[in-house]
């Protein structure tokens, strides 16, 4: 074979090649398309997935968030009303301690405390604590009215001016924390 005929082969060899390679980087490059087209859907189908079950699970938490501040919302309410009942009593009681207000008192106190402990689930832990607080005072409040009505004819002068400051003590600290609550509530249902 001369020259010319070998490189005539070698260049159809080579053309043959170059065409076989060509076909193949094409189906090789067609493949790894389809393999990654594939892999992306399956990979964004399961992206959606979770996500739509991470949806789902914040939508119920947050109905369940939105349920516990409604009822907690509508517990604080009465709550108050329990509360201002209470504070008015007190007052009452303040400005004439006799037995129908010590009465009318005590009532409220021990409405106030019931809710306070059969709701205690829902209410804040500070607003808790300060709410027994509120309780314990007036209930150290009740006590030394009901002790002052009780002693007042019999009782010295200083003793019932005793009686009568400490009772102020009272009265006072638990005006003090409904007043401090009031603020504390009004800054939670503003969301701050």
């Amino acid at each position: 074979m001369d020259a010319w005929a070998t490189f005539k082969v070698i260049l159809g060899v080579v053309a043959s090649i170059s065409s076989a390679s060509v076909v193949i980087w094409f189906f090789v490059r067609l493949a790894a398309k389809t393999l990654a087209d594939n892999y992306k859907k399956r990979i964004e189908h399961n992206f959606e997935k979770k996500l739509e079950k991470y949806k789902s699970e914040i939508e119920i938490l947050r109905s369940a968030v939105l349920r516990y501040n409604d009822k907690q919302f509508e517990l604080y309410l009465d709550l108050w009303k329990n509360l201002q009942e209470l504070k008015f009593a007190c007052i009452d009681l303040w400005n004439t301690a006799n037995k129908e207000n010590l009465k009318k008192f005590n009532s409220a106190l021990n409405k106030t405390y019931r809710q306070v402990e059969t709701t205690s689930i829902l209410i804040e832990e500070d607003h808790y604590k300060e709410l027994t607080d509120v309780i314990k005072n007036f209930q150290e409040y009740n006590n030394g009215k009901r002790k002052l009505v009780a002693q007042w004819n019999t009782a010295q002068d200083y003793e019932i001016e005793q009686m009568i400051d400490h009772n102020r003590q009272q009265k006072d600290k638990c005006l003090e924390i409904i007043a401090k609550m009031k603020t504390d509530i009004q800054a939670r249902i503003k969301g701050k």
